[in-house]
């Protein structure tokens, strides 16, 4: 196999084993730009807040989308603000909760005629 046809795959690969995404949902495209979400400022995942850059939609929208699985096991309390391209900062989100941590250990194994 010819590495032009390898390296797509191996990249989608990557892809499909993603870890989990903090999104929000889209915000429609505006016909002023400048009105258009270009970053989040993130809260509550690190010591200070995190500028992350919006992703931008086949349709135009905009919207939150960060990888979070290399986060560590813990509690976590996060609020998002979007920031347009004239930098003007909107409201905060609602806090959102989450935990991350490890499944426990299975239980009851055993032998089944199914």
């Amino acid at each position: 196999m010819k590495i032009a046809t390898l390296l797509p795959l191996l990249l989608l690969a990557n892809t499909a084993l993603a870890a989990p995404f903090l999104v929000c949902d889209p915000v429609p495209s505006n016909a002023n730009q400048g009105l258009n979400i270009v970053n989040y400022i993130v809260t509550g995942l690190a010591t200070s807040a995190m500028t992350v850059p919006a992703q931008v939609n086949a349709d135009g929208s905009q919207q939150l989308h960060l990888d979070v699985g290399n986060l560590a096991n813990g509690s976590y309390s996060v609020t998002a603000a979007a920031v347009n391209a004239f930098g003007k900062e909107g409201p905060a989100s609602a806090p959102f909760a989450f935990t991350v941590g490890v499944p426990g250990a299975p239980t009851g194994l055993k032998l089944s005629p199914i």
